[in-house]
């Protein structure tokens, strides 16, 4: 708790000095695991809004943030409960009374932001940071994005989510029709 405060008094600072407008919120309801902070602005000497809604994962120990906890269905770091999120949100954006205060879908951006570090091959990014205002700490404006080459074992792991998720559909499909027969459900797998 203490580092969303001292982080949303971070952004509030940040905001005063690079932002021409800005909206700050913390733990907002309905928005999942994106619920921590949610920061609106505009920068100074441009007519773009964006909106981040940010996660905060904050490590008291200087051990790693490993990969399986990434590809967890659960957890502090579970890609797909963040994925999960992203998803409600999305669907919720343009009727949610509360969203369409945060603009157009297309202005949201969605960060985890940590200060630990991950144990994958994964490179730090930050020539150009998109999420600047954001950037602290001794790797100011460092963040990482996956690479389908390089982190195949998180691209796989949504694949096999996807596949597995037509699949229930197909078998919900058979229950539909009220008689189904083992053979049906084999021919699916």
């Amino acid at each position: 708790m203490m580092y969303e405060i001292k982080m949303a008094a971070f952004l509030f600072a940040r905001a005063l000095h690079k932002t021409e407008e800005f909206r700050l919120a913390s733990n907002v309801d309905g928005l999942g695991a994106f619920d921590d902070m949610v920061f609106r602005y505009r920068l100074k000497e441009q007519e773009v809004w964006k909106t981040c809604f940010i996660q905060f994962k904050h490590k008291k120990t200087e051990g790693k943030i490993q990969l399986s906890s990434l590809i967890n269905m659960s957890g502090d770091f579970s890609l797909f409960k963040y994925f999960e999120s992203y998803c409600q949100i999305k669907s919720k954006a343009s009727t949610d009374h509360n969203l369409k205060h945060c603009g157009p879908f297309d202005d949201f951006q969605f960060v985890i932001y940590t200060n630990g570090r991950l144990e994958i091959n994964s490179t730090l990014q930050g020539d150009v940071d998109p999420l600047n205002i954001l950037s602290s700490g001794t790797d100011c404006g460092k963040y990482i994005t996956f690479d389908e080459a390089v982190d195949t074992k998180i691209f796989t792991f949504f694949k096999e989510l996807s596949e597995y998720k037509n699949f229930l559909v197909e078998l919900d499909k058979l229950f539909e029709r009220g008689t189904i027969e083992d053979a049906e459900i084999d021919k699916k797998n």
